[in-house]
């Protein structure tokens, strides 16, 4: 009775004028099984439908869009257990949220993809230096301050669960997704970095999930575009993809994300990825690892799923191997008819279905969201991108930047320079837009005292002016190159197009003073080693792309180090600290 009077009451709530938090007297939590109440009302499609996270921009929706009513139909009459935000606007995502928690007879546990703050995926969000960049600070207090004001943005505008952090161990320097995700190749140092930011999400209210088990750090194929095959053994396995993930199984991680990717020797089923693999999910991260925590498999959208599997078989496989939350299916209905089907059929049990239903409204319950679903909307504007997070973000981009060869004692640039002069040259892979502008904006603000004089390009992917750029340079004395080459999917890459190390080659054989930095990927410099000095900040979040700055004129020291090996002269731990 209780429930009931619960949900009556959800569905006659004004949605835009929902209370803080609704609390039904007398009733108190504990005094009954929230869990075992719930699912004894509800019918065998009702509990697969739990297992179903569907997908959504957190943009406001006119009721009357095919969106909105493609939401309201997945949520009032599929009656599935979740959404995931991508882009979108804190509080346009608060107020879609509402409204869809308004439609739903048991509360939706609502996710989002937050690795690096809340900017990734709203145009008013925080964003901080990605978790290579944390592994350069060495800085466990700030992965757990990162976590934390990322889940506290995340919970004010309605968001439950996050995923993240990446606890994938990048020791292939050409893996193509993971990259700066990774807090680096060491996976005591994944481990630490990882547990902290964990303790930090979870400590802030929300779910933490480790991701993209059993470890996606050694690939390079990105599994957006194909299925990765990873053909090494469990020893290897043992020692250090699994790792990090038995270090936040042991701190109490919530949820863990399975990969797209196969591996043989765990599961040798033509094509089968780790995500549908019941020797992995339930054989390897359930039984041997004792992880009874939810699991979710990444995006099932993505070509390393789609390539070898439709729909239907996608969906009895996800159940068939441990899958509580079955994320971004292709088609919600066409999933949860296939289990249903099969549970008919004898192939699943509906015991294997209650294992899964159960872990997701007890964790709907530990939340809180059979009391109060909805979120203050009024209140979102005072959580998202803070002072405090702004404060946070610049630290860890301060205490990340690494000097990782200066042979001519270059930098920091001082006064002596002052009758020198400067040309920048912005070098974009052209995977998406870089932050070019506020490098120069912030050089520029700095350089007069430095600088007779200093004037600056900007290129994007493929250069065909390379030899005028070349004579540009012949009349200036030192050239500082801001390279953007950052993690984009489905692109295959993090390098540079070859037009733009050639050019980079060319400035250096000549003799110019080339100082490179890197805003992404650290392994860059393989491609041109004859540059007089190169630093790595990691991201081109705004933070670090004014730390980048302020280390080239000694406003802070060079105190990273770094979390990855490049070469054999720059390997891991590798700062020259200034």
């Amino acid at each position: 009775m209780k429930i009931l009077l619960f949900f009556l009451l959800a569905f006659l709530v004004p949605v835009n004028n929902i209370p803080e938090k609704i609390i039904l007297q007398p009733a108190q939590r504990g005094e009954f099984d929230y869990t075992s109440y719930t699912m004894k009302s509800m019918t065998l499609r009702e509990k697969i439908s739990q297992m179903i996270v569907s997908y959504s921009d957190g943009f406001s929706l006119s009721e009357s869009s095919s969106e909105f009513k493609r939401l309201k139909n997945v949520v009032q009459n599929e009656k599935i257990g979740g959404i995931i935000f991508f882009k979108g606007n804190s509080v346009q995502q608060a107020e879609l949220t509402n409204k869809l928690q308004s439609l739903a007879e048991i509360p939706l546990l609502i996710s989002q993809d937050c690795e690096r703050g809340t900017g990734m995926r709203l145009d008013d969000g925080s964003i901080f230096p990605s978790n290579m960049a944390l592994g350069a600070t060495r800085n466990k207090e700030l992965a757990y301050q990162m976590g934390k004001i990322i889940a506290l943005e995340c919970k004010s505008f309605g968001v439950h669960q996050n995923y993240a952090p990446v606890m994938d161990v990048n020791n292939n320097p050409g893996n193509p997704i993971i990259n700066v995700r990774s807090f680096g190749e060491d996976p005591k140092l994944v481990s630490m970095m990882g547990i902290q930011m964990i303790k930090g999400i979870q400590d802030a209210g929300l779910i933490a999930t480790a991701k993209h088990f059993p470890g996606h750090g050694d690939t390079d194929v990105d599994s957006h575009s194909d299925l990765p095959v990873i053909n090494f053994g469990m020893e290897r396995l043992e020692e250090v993809e699994l790792a990090p993930f038995k270090a936040a199984i042991e701190t109490g991680v919530k949820s863990v994300m399975i990969a797209h990717l196969s591996f043989p020797a765990l599961d040798n089923t033509p094509y089968l990825p780790s995500s549908l693999s019941k020797n992995i999910v339930d054989g390897l991260l359930i039984k041997k690892m004792g992880f009874g925590g939810l699991i979710v498999t990444d995006a099932l959208n993505m070509d390393g799923i789609t390539k070898h599997f439709n729909a239907k078989q996608v969906a009895v496989l996800c159940v068939e191997a441990g899958i509580d939350l079955i994320l971004m299916p292709q088609g919600e209905k066409i999933t949860i008819d296939a289990i249903e089907a099969a549970v008919k059929a004898g192939k699943i049990s509906e015991e294997r279905i209650d294992i899964s239903v159960k872990k997701i409204l007890d964790a709907k319950y530990k939340l809180g969201l059979n009391e109060n679903k909805y979120v203050d909307v009024n209140k979102v504007g005072e959580t998202v991108n803070s002072s405090e997070s702004k404060k946070i973000s610049q630290m860890i981009a301060d205490e990340s930047i690494t000097l990782v060869k200066d042979n001519g004692n270059l930098l920091p640039f001082g006064k002596k320079s002052k009758d020198k002069k400067c040309l920048i040259i912005s070098l974009n892979n052209g995977k998406e837009n870089a932050m070019s502008n506020l490098f120069i904006e912030e050089f520029s603000a700095r350089s007069e005292d430095y600088f007779s004089q200093t004037s600056s390009l900007d290129r994007t992917g493929d250069l065909n002016d390379v030899a005028y750029i070349e004579e540009e340079a012949d009349k200036y004395d030192v050239i500082i190159i801001p390279v953007y080459a950052k993690v984009k999917i489905r692109t295959g890459t993090v390098g540079l197009p070859q037009t733009q190390l050639d050019l980079i080659n060319k400035l250096t054989t000549k003799g110019k003073k080339v100082v490179v930095i890197s805003y992404g990927n650290p392994y860059l410099i393989n491609g041109f080693d004859g540059v007089e000095a190169y630093i790595c900040a990691y991201a081109d979040a705004w933070s670090s792309v004014k730390a980048g700055v302020k280390s080239l004129f000694g406003e802070i020291k060079f105190n990273g180090q770094l979390p990855v090996t490049i070469n054999d002269k720059y390997t891991f731990g590798t700062g020259i600290k200034k």
